[in-house]
């Protein structure tokens, strides 16, 4: 974000809070797929959720690129797999697309409520709700996003997401997010 912070040092910061606000919450339990300055490649966190067997899965971001005018947050979900295979038991297949249905359908629903909840914090500076073939989000057997919280190269962007206090905001509003995510799907 700038010579002094970078993009892992915010979003772990933001995580951070996030299981500080939700460790008080009552059946829900909060796992980072890390918790100090160390890298993890994407397989060894999708192996983490698989292994956890954990109800949801997000990962938070800081998009860069595409100039210095870009600007907002994003909300990915993962895209639907490929067509079926012939050399598949075709009720094996149904069965499966029934899960993943559900999978995208509570996917989409999370990041409606991310969307409501972080408008709050960045009005009117959405994005929008989008599927796209996220690695880190491909293959999961749980409802998840990835929430891009705005552009580093965007002068403006930087500084809000540099305020511990905007980064607070963001912690809340995924915080609310994951509450009202639970309470409505009646996990």
């Amino acid at each position: 974000l700038s010579r002094s912070v970078n993009e892992k040092e915010v979003t772990l910061a933001i995580a951070k809070m996030i299981k500080e606000n939700l460790d008080k919450t009552k059946n829900i339990r909060v796992i980072l797929t890390r918790s100090t300055d160390t890298d993890l490649s994407i397989r060894d966190r999708k192996k983490m959720v698989d292994k956890a067997k954990t109800d949801l899965f997000f990962s938070i971001h800081i998009n860069a690129g595409f100039g210095h005018r870009s600007t907002g947050y994003e909300i990915y979900y993962s895209s639907p797999r490929k067509g079926v295979s012939p050399d598949e038991d075709e009720s094996k297949e149904i069965v499966d697309d029934m899960i993943e249905s559900r999978f995208i359908n509570d996917s989409i629903f999370f990041a409606q409520l991310v969307q409501r909840n972080i408008e709050k914090v960045f009005p009117r500076e959405g994005s929008g709700i989008r599927s796209a073939p996220v690695f880190v989000l491909d293959g999961l057997s749980v409802p998840a996003v990835e929430i891009e919280l705005g552009f580093a190269t965007h002068i403006k962007s930087r500084k809000k997401l540099d305020d511990e206090e905007i980064q607070k905001s963001i912690a809340d509003g995924l915080s609310r997010s994951i509450k009202e995510f639970f309470t409505s799907s009646g996990e």
